[in-house]
């Protein structure tokens, strides 16, 4: 896959993106959405793609938010209009893949560059990452689900303090608060992140989206509710060939072959 402003390289069943645009410290124009989503939805029809690592190009930056150039063409009308839709959609189309994804964030995530990694499976950071949402500096807020995605991660005080002061946290703070869930350094963040997404990629595909999917309904469900969802997901698991799969690759001894079904 060739793209304009993203880098593709596929390492056995991974796909690693790379944001590329290391002159502007991978800042995110319209292009690179472009590119991320056609990207994302290549790999989820992809058999030979198993799981996803994102990264920016350079040791400086994962994304240093939006491309400041295009904010100053944003209007009332466009934003209210279809033409929004593409940054509204991206975070989303990450985060319901039938794929995991890891973001091995490598320096600077910032604005809209922190909504596309909120839209992962699992964010992971180096010891010299800074997190943040600046928007509200230029008067602004988040755009792309940012104020929906953080307050769900890291819980309504941080996400207040994030947002409202624009102010950035770096690599510890941000898993302390569990915004990112392990640091490394920079010349292993990327090989953690591959092994992330290799153990990932491992389980079986439709425990795998059962799981995810149980988990981020519990934001928006009453426990209840959530516990049933739960239960209907857990049936649905259990009648599957993966299951059995599993039950009998552990009975067996080895490792289980899943087909997804």
């Amino acid at each position: 896959m060739a793209y304009e402003n993203i880098i593709t390289t596929i390492e056995d069943e991974l796909l690693i993106v790379t944001l590329s645009r290391p002159e502007k410290l991978n800042a995110i124009n319209h292009q690179m959405r472009v590119d991320l989503l056609d990207c994302a939805r290549l790999a989820e029809s992809n058999d030979q793609v198993r799981a996803i690592v994102l990264t920016g190009d350079g040791n400086r930056a994962f994304s240093a938010g939006a491309d400041i150039p295009e904010l100053s063409e944003r209007t009332l009308e466009n934003e209210m209009g279809p033409s929004s839709n593409l940054r509204k959609e991206l975070p989303t189309a990450i985060e319901r893949l039938g794929k995991p994804t890891v973001a091995a964030i490598n320096g600077y995530c910032f604005g809209a560059g922190l909504e596309i990694a909120l839209g992962c499976t699992i964010r992971i950071a180096s010891n010299t990452a800074r997190l943040a949402q600046p928007e509200i500096t230029l008067g602004q807020i988040p755009g792309s689900g940012g104020t929906q995605r953080l307050s769900r991660l890291v819980g309504l005080g941080w996400a207040m303090q994030i947002i409202l002061m624009g102010e950035h946290v770096d690599a510890k703070k941000a898993c302390d608060i569990g915004l990112v869930t392990e640091i490394h350094p920079l010349d292993t963040l990327l090989a953690r992140a591959k092994e992330i997404a290799r153990t990932l990629a491992s389980r079986a595909p439709l425990a795998f989206v059962a799981g995810r999917d149980a988990v981020l309904k519990s934001t928006e469900m009453d426990l209840q509710n959530g516990i049933d969802y739960e239960k209907k997901l857990y049936a649905i698991c259990m009648a599957s060939d993966d299951s059995r799969e599993g039950l009998k690759a552990y009975a067996q001894g080895r490792k289980p072959i899943y087909k997804g079904r």
